[in-house]
């Protein structure tokens, strides 16, 4: 009777062992960065097919003129800065 007992615990544990850690594994997903690995080096190289005298072209790259580039720049380094802590203000008064 305990041998049987002892058998019946013994397949227990191991089937109580067997599926809890059957789930443990999460599938692999693909990530974004998966599916775009290597893509700006593939793209480059089709941007030098296409254009390959882009290097003769010394015109300046227009964009944002001087006042905004600088509030731009400006406001980015501000991101950096620590908020200073607001104040707390408790409306109910407990008595």
């Amino acid at each position: 009777m305990v041998n049987r007992n002892f058998l019946v615990m013994g397949i227990f544990a191991g089937l109580l062992l067997i599926f809890s850690c059957s789930g443990t594994i999460e599938p692999q997903r693909e990530s974004l960065l998966d599916r775009n690995w290597g893509r700006s080096y593939e793209s480059a190289i089709y941007n030098q097919m296409v254009n390959p005298d882009a290097h003769k072209n010394l015109n300046p790259v227009t964009g944002l003129d001087g006042t905004s580039a600088e509030y731009n720049v400006d406001k980015h380094q501000e991101s950096f800065k620590e908020a200073e802590p607001k104040e707390i203000v408790n409306i109910l008064k407990l008595q």
